[in-house]
């Protein structure tokens, strides 16, 4: 009942026998050719417990006006008018380095919808901020920075219901290069293995990374044990790891000549006191800290220092 067709051939009716909210509920469809698509309740505040009807707008889809023998009114049936806002929000923020809290500049912050779909992108300047302006209300985003030699981060945002409202969202990045060292999450191995795990992977291809990114920079890989086994045993499994290391980075296509050295020192440099006569006191995760390598900047990073050992 009560048929309007707007100017942008969308068709506006009221029916009763469509899933609605109570009574009389005007819907909107899609005219395309002879065609038109499944029916959309208007929803609150258009429609109510009882009869709506006698939907226009305008044009250009800002104003208009129903009908409705809802509670409140002065009559049986009134005339309400509406008025439709475009609600949009700005989110902004600034990428500090994790470490310094510095401001970082350069960093590309990229600006996702639930989806993961690109909706806009920017590069930091020197004071670190970014801005989004005018994105939609009442949505889930999704905030990623990135920048080389950087690990990547994201950070989920939500926009809320507040027309022109600022929403902060503050990244902190986390510096792979830190003094004379990559520094990433350690690289873990499994009890008697020297196998890379594929958690050892996902962390090793920042060290790819960064290799990449400095093509002038020359490493030396060192790998560590924990106590449990004889220590003659344990310096030969380290040495298998560190090489399984390095054999894991030159496969992503990172010249042998760029790694100097990838040596194993068994149970020497423990982190604990998870010594071989203390092994009732220590359990699986205090041992898996002990089994670890390190990456040693020897040359070509900059603002580094040349490692010792």
């Amino acid at each position: 009942m009560f048929p309007f067709v707007g100017e942008d051939n969308r068709l506006y009716f009221s029916s009763n026998g469509h899933l609605g909210l109570g009574a009389l509920d005007i819907f909107e469809s899609q005219i395309e050719g002879d065609r038109y698509s499944v029916p959309v309740n208007l929803g609150a505040p258009v429609n109510g417990s009882l009869d709506d009807f006698g939907f226009v707008i305008n044009k250009d889809r800002t104003a208009g006006f129903f009908s409705s023998n809802r509670e409140g009114g002065v009559g049986d049936d009134d005339i309400y008018s509406f008025t439709i806002y475009k609600c949009k929000e700005n989110i902004k923020g600034i990428v500090t380095d994790s470490r310094t809290g510095s401001p970082i500049e350069n960093v590309r912050v990229q600006l996702m919808d639930e989806s993961g779909v690109l909706i806009s992108e920017q590069v930091t300047k020197t004071d670190g901020v970014y801005l989004f302006s005018k994105v939609a209300c009442e949505k889930n985003f999704v905030v990623v920075a990135s920048k080389a030699d950087y690990k990547a981060t994201q950070q989920a945002t939500v926009t809320l219901d507040v027309n022109e409202k600022d929403i902060s969202s503050d990244l902190q990045l986390e510096s792979l290069i830190a003094e004379n060292q990559i520094v990433i999450n350690p690289i873990y191995f499994d009890f008697d293995l020297s196998n890379i795990r594929e958690d050892a992977e996902y962390e090793l291809e920042h060290i790819v990374s960064v290799l990449n990114n400095n093509p002038e920079m020359i490493i030396k890989i060192e790998s560590h044990t924990d106590s449990r086994g004889p220590r003659d045993y344990n310096r030969i499994l380290s040495d298998k790891r560190a090489k399984s290391t390095r054999d894991y980075i030159i496969s992503r296509g990172i010249p042998s000549s760029r790694i100097e050295s990838a040596i194993g020192y068994g149970e020497d440099q423990l982190l604990n006191d998870c010594k071989e006569g203390w092994k009732s006191k220590c359990g699986e995760e205090d041992h898996q800290k002990n089994r670890r390598s390190y990456f040693y900047i020897v040359s070509g990073g900059k603002n580094v220092k040349t490692s010792t050992q």
